[in-house]
């Protein structure tokens, strides 16, 4: 997998755990507004944008990407 696959399977990885917890809380969110629950979602997908930032910009930078992004396939289980 290249750098750049990886690095897009990765935020789709991380973005479809934070769709599951939004849905496995979705009782919890009940008594938000629409208002408050869009934000709940921008906060948690700007979170997500950042946690995958860090790897991405790693794997754009790497002379060793095709290693590194074996790594992260590997230790997220992107293939799956």
């Amino acid at each position: 997998m290249s750098g750049s696959t990886a690095s897009q399977a990765l935020h789709q990885r991380f973005d479809a755990i934070r769709r599951a917890e939004l849905a496995r809380l979705q009782k919890k969110l009940a008594g938000l507004s629409d208002q408050e629950r869009h934000s709940v979602d921008q906060i948690t997908s700007h979170v997500i944008e950042a946690l995958a930032r860090g790897p991405a910009r790693a794997l754009a930078n790497d002379s060793a990407s095709t290693l590194s992004a074996d790594v992260l396939v590997h230790l997220f289980a992107l293939d799956r």
